[in-house]
């Protein structure tokens, strides 16, 4: 499988509820997880949560805290 940000390089790690693959960089960036303010039922047994899990968190608070002042 390819990288779905990196064309052309090996994706070891593979999104289930996205069907997504990516490569290490995404993995080590923590770019690989694109849904976290969703449920996802594979998430307790996910790779890329287990490592970017704290990282994609974030990035859901930063989101959902960007909504609401623009809804405002």
């Amino acid at each position: 499988m390819e990288c779905r940000f990196h064309p052309g390089r090996e994706a070891p790690y593979r999104c289930d509820k996205m069907g997504y693959a990516y490569c290490q960089e995404c993995l080590d960036e923590c770019r690989a997880c694109t849904d976290p303010c969703n449920y996802c039922k594979t998430r307790p047994s996910c790779v890329i949560w287990e490592v970017c899990g704290k990282e994609a968190k974030r990035r859901c608070r930063e989101e959902e805290t960007a909504e609401e002042q623009t809804s405002v």
